[in-house]
Parts: structure tokens; sequence; C-alpha cells
């Protein structure tokens, strides 16, 4: 395997944030390759995160590392939970079985840092299309996101239509030409277009990613987190039981 020696692809989003839409988009779509063969492979990640996709120096090779909680779709014993809890899908914390959707939802996390190398922001002027993905990608519901196959097949069908555009208007201003016979397809295509044009401003306006000196962004054990948590909700709902039942308690007279 080559030497990554831009390190982990968290390290690069301030950069990439800045990149042509079409770039990020074939930075995605090297991504969704990579966790294709390990889906394909009846496998599921297990623990996907910015943290564990290393970049090659030009960019143009990523390498999907730390397979360490890699296990067939088929295990669904659930003992110990780990992760990076921004990553983490729903059902995950809910104590549920690993699944590829779930891999899905960590991506989605991914396609939302490529925004702004930041979240919870969506910044102005994202393609609503990709939003749109987005948020498939992180339904609370792991039956309604889309699989690793028709991710591929919506950001190869962007990434041909931008490059056809280009190609067809090199020498053109503002004349949306291109050659697709779908209507929803050219629509996306011309919100792409858009957002290329805003990146100048949105590069000028672009602070330095600060993260919080308590936060996370390495994977830990989270079995105990999630339990405590567990357990103070359900104080909570307790002492909201008990303080209702005195409230019926009280009478109040004439």
């Amino acid at each position: 395997m080559s030497y990554a020696k831009k390190g982990s692809l968290r390290k690069c989003l301030s950069d990439i944030s800045k990149f042509k839409w079409q770039d990020k988009l074939q930075l995605l779509k090297t991504i969704i390759l990579g966790l294709k063969i390990i889906h394909e492979s009846n496998l599921t990640h297990g623990d996907f995160h910015d943290g564990n996709i290393l970049m090659s120096d030009n960019h143009n090779e990523l390498f999907i590392t730390d397979l360490g909680l890699c296990k067939p779709i088929s295990d669904s014993e659930v003992n110990e939970i780990y992760g990076v809890l921004p990553y983490m899908a729903p059902e995950i914390l809910r104590n549920k079985p690993y699944t590829p959707a779930s891999d899905i939802y960590s991506f989605s996390m991914i396609m939302w840092e490529f925004t702004s190398e930041k979240r919870p922001e969506i910044i102005k002027n994202t393609p609503k299309c990709y939003v749109d993905l987005m948020k498939k990608c992180w339904d609370s519901n792991p039956s309604n996101r889309p699989t690793i196959r028709m991710l591929e097949n919506v950001i190869s069908e962007w990434i041909r239509c931008i490059d056809k555009y280009y190609e067809m208007n090199s020498d053109v201003k503002d004349n949306y030409m291109v050659d697709a016979n779908n209507q929803l397809l050219k629509d996306d295509m011309c919100e792409f277009v858009e957002a290329n044009k805003t990146l100048v401003q949105e590069k000028a306006n672009t602070s330095i990613m600060q993260s919080h000196s308590q936060a996370y962004y390495i994977t830990r054990k989270c079995t105990e987190i999630l339990a405590q948590v567990k357990s103070d909700i359900i104080v909570l709902e307790k002492t909201e039981i008990i303080q209702r039942s005195e409230c019926f308690e009280c009478i109040v007279k004439d």
C-alpha cells in the first residue's frame, strides 16, 4: 500500500471544503468505492469516520483503514460499543446490531463535513440535491437510507453531468448546455455549477476549524458512557412522574 502523506481525511477537511464540487464528489465516490468493496464482501466496517480514511499526497488515492471492528453482516451479536459518537448511527446508540446502513449514516457525516469542514451547519449555497441525499443517508430509520450501490450511481451521474457541462461550455458563461435527457439531473447539475461560482467568496469567509477541548475524534469504548446517559434519562423520567403525581394530590379549596 502507498504511503498516505496527507494523513487522515480529517486533517484535510480545511482544504477539501474549498474544492470545486466536482472534485468533492470525486473524492466521495472514491470513498464509496472502497466502502462498496467491504459491503459486497458481506462485511460492515463498524467504525467508519474521517480519522479512518487516509489520503495520498495528490488527493487522488484514499485508503479506508482500521478494520479492527469489521465483521460479517450476518453477525448480529452486540457486545461492547465502540466508535466516535458523532459518526455513530442512532440504532447503534440504542444497542442494535451494526449493519451496512450504519456505515451509510457515518458516510453522511463525511458528506456534511465536505460542505464546510464542520458540523452541524449546512452552509448556504450547498446544492439542494446534495443536501437531500445527505439527509437520506442520515435518516433515523436504517431501512430508509440508500445502499452503497445507490450512492455510487447517483454521485457518478452527478460527476458525469458536471464534467459534460464544463466540456460543452468551456468558453461560454451563464449558458447552461448539457447533454442530459433527465430534467431532474439537469437541475442537479445547475445547482453544482451555481455552487461553484460562490466558492471564491466562501473561501474568503472560511474560518479555521477549532475543536472543543473535550471533543473526542478517535475510537473509544462507549458502552459505559451510553449506559450512564440511559441511567440519567431514567432518573429524569422518574422525577417527572413523581412531580406530576404530587401535583395530582394537590386540592384547591374555594
